[in-house]
């Protein structure tokens, strides 16, 4: 692990910097492209599935037939909506010689007969899969079908397909039935005119029409079976590319900067390469072989958001190991714990924001949601308050770090030694060995006195003398002390202070003062005790008499 290494590539490289910058200004450029077709540009698979669903209990819920005087037909062609319906279920099941009973062959060229019924058929459910999301709900279901929309009687509207700049409608015809002219509903032969001119134009690319052909027709949300093959082929193709590309990249960075670490190499050729993959996919897709079904699932940057996501959390995890050096440098190591569920938390954020805009990609409204998490977030926190107050207060003493695991203090008017600082409290043993826990909300505003931290301790005895000590034996005791401690080893050169500080009614105060040079009390107590010992003897030497509590409570 070598964060100085991820410092130098993270903050320094042009070249990672311009790589994510690119890449996130393709990723949104790509993103909010829309498709050229306005049948099917708003289309999202909530839509799909709520249209499916509404159509499906529309038609299996009601009886039309007695409503509407709608016609019995084996086709279920007496009324345009169960008619174009119908056509749709053969074309989904792959049916297509029961997909001919749905078009009106009648009077066409021999040019268009020449392409075949069934051929015919398919050709259509090609245009209309990328075009046109047929609304079933939009369609009459009455038999004699919708009468106020400027079209004749006889006709009913599907839908609009675009070509060369004009609109082509998709048109249901009122005709007879040839056994026993019943009116029937059937796509009309002016529509099926022009159905070699429309799948010319929207027809899927040779290797598409190849693999529609010969494959089931099976759908998954719309999109078929060759299509999931297809793209997926495409993906893994640009995903070689991709991975070719960053591979190239962590080599350049490689020997641009020799001591890069593996895990920041990982970074490029891991995330990186797969969110270049989908972007490459979704940009250089071909479009020959697009449905509307198709371009809405792929509205929802499923694995575009996968992709992000996974960089993002990378990227953390990179940072974390920066944050962790940078700690362990300020002499800050406890703020390392705190960088784990401070990573945690950011990565949630992160997950909820991407999960709360795919929902929204894919057409669901993530706006209830929100409201919802808002009052539950809102009781959460009040609820909660007190443990946010204590997180924060452990926050503040990890990277302010006024006390280390270990260290001696004062807080308030106790003392002990930190032996944990949790999330919730901070654990002291006191020097009666019981242990306090203390909340970290209350603890950090309490005056702490932190003695671990001192790099000499302080000797400073109270001594007082009798009132009848003469002058000239106080002023050779000052001096001798001083002497005393200026040849002590372990007493710091400065400030070593011997006064006669002041009188009192305890007796005359000398001002002695000097420092023991140790952090560490036993060896301060053993120390001292020697200390007081000279001072003592210099006390008998020079005949000063100390002034005795019992003699101060007398007078």
């Amino acid at each position: 692990m070598m964060p100085a290494q991820y410092s130098t590539l993270l903050y320094r490289s042009p070249v990672a910097w311009g790589i994510l910058f690119f890449i996130l200004l393709f990723s949104l450029d790509v993103s909010s492209a829309q498709s050229p077709n306005k049948s099917g540009a708003d289309l999202s698979i909530k839509t799909m599935l709520d249209s499916k669903k509404e159509a499906k209990q529309s038609l299996n819920q009601y009886d039309y037939s007695q409503a509407f005087n709608v016609p019995e037909d084996e086709f279920e062609r007496g009324q345009p909506r169960s008619a174009i319906a119908g056509y749709l279920r053969a074309m989904r099941a792959g049916d297509l010689a029961l997909a001919t009973n749905y078009l009106d062959y009648r009077n066409l060229s021999e040019k268009t007969l020449n392409v075949g019924k069934e051929e015919l058929a398919r050709q259509l459910g090609v245009v209309l899969n990328r075009t046109l999301w047929v609304d079933l709900n939009s369609i009459s279901a009455r038999q004699e079908g919708r009468k106020n929309d400027d079209l004749p009687s006889y006709r009913e509207l599907v839908g609009k397909v675009e070509y060369q700049g004009n609109d082509v409608d998709i048109l249901l015809q009122h005709i007879p039935r040839a056994e026993d002219k019943v009116k029937i509903w059937k796509i009309s032969n002016a529509t099926v005119e022009k159905i070699p001119r429309l799948f010319k134009r929207y027809s899927y690319s040779p290797l598409g029409e190849f693999l529609a052909k010969r494959l089931p027709a099976i759908d998954l949300f719309g999109v078929m079976l060759w299509q999931w093959l297809y793209f997926t082929l495409m993906m893994l193709i640009y995903y070689c590319i991709a991975k070719a590309f960053t591979w190239l990249t962590a080599f350049i960075t490689k020997r641009v900067y020799k001591n890069v670490s593996e895990d920041v190499l990982s970074f490029i050729k891991e995330p990186i390469a797969l969110l270049i993959a989908v972007i490459l996919a979704r940009s250089f897709r071909d479009e020959a072989n697009v449905t509307i079904a198709f371009r809405a699932v792929t509205e929802g940057s499923t694995l575009l958001i996968i992709a992000w996501c996974w960089v993002c959390f990378r990227f953390i995890d990179l940072m974390k190991i920066i944050l962790a050096e940078k700690f362990i440098a300020q002499e800050k190591p406890l703020a390392v714990y705190l960088l784990r569920p401070a990573g945690t938390v950011i990565k949630i954020i992160i997950f909820s924001i991407a999960a709360l805009n795919w929902l929204e990609n894919l057409g669901f409204n993530p706006s209830t949601l929100l409201a919802g998490l808002g009052i539950g977030g809102l009781a959460i926190a009040l609820a909660a308050q007190k443990t946010v107050e204590n997180i924060i207060g452990a926050i503040t003493l990890y990277t302010s770090a006024p006390i280390k695991i270990g260290n001696f203090c004062r807080f308030g008017n106790s003392f002990g030694v930190v032996e944990e600082i949790g999330l919730r409290s901070t654990r002291i043993r006191t020097l009666e060995r019981t242990v306090i826990y203390v909340a970290n909300a209350k603890f950090i505003d309490m005056n702490l006195e932190n003695f671990s931290e001192r790099e000499k301790i302080l000797f400073r005895p109270k001594i007082f003398l009798a009132p009848d000590t003469p002058k000239e034996n106080i002023d050779a005791l000052l001096v001798a002390v001083k002497a005393m401690f200026s040849s002590t080893e372990m007493v710091a050169e400065s400030p070593i202070r011997a006064h006669f500080k002041a009188y009192s009614i305890y007796g005359l105060e000398l001002d002695i003062l000097a420092y023991v040079n140790t952090t560490d009390f036993d060896v301060f107590l053993d120390e001292i005790n020697q200390l007081n010992l000279n001072i003592l003897a210099l006390l008998n030497a020079h005949d000063c008499k100390i002034q005795v509590m019992a003699e101060r409570v007398a007078e």
